[in-house]
């Protein structure tokens, strides 16, 4: 397992890149398409370029609409017409809320088990449960992801 240097790098680098591609969204005839057609290519043309059939390039059109091209297709018919294709995960909201979310559901799942926690006052529960995520969230226990909660 990473430690927590390490995983807080990635995490600070899917943050900007969630930033950077924040207003992404796919064209309505896909990627492939609207750069050729940006590009005044017709799919003849971009045939020739990557050594296949004009139908090979309606097919991956096609295919991406579908979600079944492959990346390694996505990437040559890129670069046969100039540019570069780019495959990421991006996270739906910054990688520490992401984390602090679920800590808090384990937090909130555990408080069931803790003996006499339902006697407790609401001030008690809920200092409870932060200083439980807080404890998880520093140590990331190995089940930490674990459905069950």
């Amino acid at each position: 397992m990473p430690d927590f240097m390490q995983r807080r790098r990635w995490a600070r680098l899917l943050d900007r890149c969630a930033v950077r591609f924040a207003d992404h969204s796919v064209p309505e005839r896909g990627w492939i398409a609207t750069m050729r057609l940006a590009l005044g290519m017709s799919a003849e043309q971009v045939a020739t370029r990557k050594g296949v059939s004009r139908n090979a390039i309606y097919q991956a059109e096609r295919s991406e609409k579908e979600g079944a091209v492959s990346l390694k297709q996505m990437e040559n018919l890129a670069r046969a017409m100039g540019g570069t294709f780019v495959y990421a995960i991006i996270p739906d909201a910054p990688i520490d809320q992401i984390k602090y979310a679920q800590a808090k559901r384990r937090a909130q799942a555990l408080a069931h088990e803790e003996p006499g926690y339902a006697s407790w006052s609401a001030d008690e529960q809920q200092d409870w449960i932060d200083d439980t995520t807080a404890q998880l969230l520093h140590d990331m226990p190995s089940d930490f992801w674990d459905d069950q909660f």
